[in-house]
Order: C-alpha cells, then structure tokens, then sequence
C-alpha cells in the first residue's frame, strides 16, 4: 500500500507526461546542428522557447538551414462543447517538428496532464537533444 501512496505522490509532482519522436532522415541523428530559427506564430510561447534553447546552449539565428516549427494545443482553448464535456486524455501537447532546407526531419511531441509550464519547453528540448546528437 505504501508503495502506491508513493507513486501516485511522485505523479502528482511531476504531472504525467508522454514524448513522443520520430526521426525521418536517420543521418539526422549524427548530424551536427550549429543553429535553428524558430517557426511559432504566439509571441509569447516563441519567447518562452527561445530562452529555453539558450539555456541548453543552442544557437537561435533567422539565418540557418534548420528551423524548429512549433504546434502547441491547450484544451482549455477549445470551445467546442461536446469535446469539452467528455474530457481528454491530456490537457494540451507541444511538438517540434525540425526541418532541414523546409524538409522534415525529425519531430517529437509531448502530451501532458495538468497546468502548462516553461519546465515543460525544456523537457521537450532535453528529449530532443538525447535523440540528436549534434544538436
């Protein structure tokens, strides 16, 4: 019984979080990145991401070959009422789509359960500097 009490505390903490990756040129994995420019539309979230990657040391420039789109969902922004009543799985997801020269290379997405927070845009970060060795 303990042992439950002491999962389910370590859930609660930490919130639940699934990632999600996929890499669609595997020379992408070796390949070195010395920069990216960011592709997200809300100001707010792209400040957010930026000062993230130059916490993890990563190079923003507008002029680079690679650039990371952002797709962000926060079901509190959806208004449509049949989906709002039955619920989610998950209260929002945040994904990275990474481009060389406009072609995708590689993504990685995590879904979550509970309130949105910037230590969500570095564990997206982390997860992809893991799969990317040059980044």
């Amino acid at each position: 019984m303990k042992f439950l009490w002491i999962i389910a505390a370590v859930l609660l903490i930490t919130g639940c979080e699934n990632f999600y990756s996929k890499v669609y040129d595997e020379k992408i994995k070796e390949e070195k990145i010395p920069c990216v420019r960011i592709a997200e539309k809300d100001k707010i979230l792209k400040a957010q991401i930026i000062r993230a990657l130059k916490e993890e040391n990563i190079l923003i420039k507008d002029k680079c070959p690679y650039t990371v789109r952002v797709y962000a969902k926060f079901i509190s922004q959806c208004n449509n009422p049949e989906a709002r009543s039955i619920g989610a799985d998950f209260d929002g997801f945040l994904r990275f789509d990474l481009l060389r020269k406009e072609k995708l290379v590689y993504r990685s997405q995590m879904d979550w359960k509970g309130e949105f927070h910037e230590e969500r845009i570095k564990d997206l970060i982390r997860k992809m500097k893991k799969d990317l060795k040059g980044l």
